[in-house]
């Protein structure tokens, strides 16, 4: 097996690369393994190297992801075009790195990377759509918006405190469009604040909207909440973070669906978030794409229930 790691030099409070680098060859040349290490160098660039890898090397790959979710998002979206060959993990070293808390052990066990190189592969779903593809979560409206935003709050640092200042802003702003929406051929047309697709739990550093979701049960996870006025989101926001949307049925309306359709009824574009990476488009068509991908969870982990 050939060991690839990408680095994103990009990702974090900082530069990291030449200890992350120092680190794999150390523990690689030990092993005596064969390996490469890249650096991106532009947005998209890992989705290149894993299908260039894919064309160039025969035999069994696997791909190290070294960033955060984006990061994490490019190389799944290489190994989703890449073929049967790949396997992808993650050393999280980005400034959101939610994909892991699915896992026992989360970042610390995914850091170890002699548990990750011993590691274990199981096959996940993802979520493809014609504006790209997400192992985590999907969501369109405010949510994408606030994630569109963050950047200009990274002087706060990791976690919800970027999330929270963009989503003050996005609130400010004002919150609520008209989509149509078609799930699973039912339609349900409205005006919505946020639009949620999880395969994933967790996203933006602490919220779990959907803390029973599965990422291998073939379905996708979907909250459809309703526009409401500042004060009811301020309101609202506490619950919706801890999943507990039953508590809020006059606002929220879960469904489980395989294929899923949105398009802005104004006809201009949505701000969608795509796993911390936002596109825009007038519309998205996306479907599960079931156990279709290899990951590697550390030695001893486990997908916690």
């Amino acid at each position: 097996m050939r060991h690839i790691f990408i680095i994103n030099p990009t990702a974090g409070r900082r530069d990291n690369s030449a200890s992350v680098v120092k680190n794999i060859e150390k523990v690689c040349k030990a092993r005596g393994l064969e390996y490469d290490i890249y650096l991106t160098a532009h947005p998209k660039h890992a989705t290149e190297i894993v299908i260039h890898s894919a064309r160039k090397f025969e035999g069994k790959l696997r791909f190290y992801a070294c960033g955060g979710d984006g990061t994490l998002n490019e190389v799944a979206a290489g190994a989703a075009e890449a073929g049967e060959n790949c396997s992808f993990t993650s050393i999280p070293i980005g400034t959101g790195n939610d994909y892991v808390k699915l896992f026992e052990g989360g970042r610390e066990a995914f850091l170890d990377l002699d548990r990750l190189i011993d590691g274990t592969e199981i096959d996940i779903d993802y979520i493809r759509s014609d504006c790209g593809c997400s192992i985590n979560v999907l969501s369109v409206g405010i949510d994408a918006e606030v994630a569109r935003g963050k950047g200009k709050y990274k002087m706060f640092g990791n976690g919800l405190l970027p999330y929270a200042a963009s989503a003050v802003e996005c609130v400010i702003r004002g919150i609520g469009k008209e989509y149509y929406i078609n799930i699973d051929g039912e339609q349900l047309d409205g005006n919505y604040t946020l639009v949620f697709i999880g395969n994933g739990r967790f996203y933006g550093g602490g919220f779990c909207p959907v803390p029973c979701s599965k990422i291998g049960d073939g379905l996708l996870d979907v909250l459809l909440v309703k526009k409401v006025s500042r004060l009811e989101a301020a309101a609202l926001v506490s619950k919706y973070k801890s999943g507990r949307y039953k508590e809020l049925s006059q606002y929220i309306t879960y469904k489980q669906a395989k294929e899923i359709k949105i398009f802005s009824k104004s006809n201009e574009d949505m701000c969608i978030n795509l796993d911390g990476e936002v596109v825009e488009s007038r519309h998205i068509s996306m479907r599960i794409e079931p156990q279709k991908l290899r990951f590697v969870i550390p030695k001893g982990s486990s997908v916690l229930e």
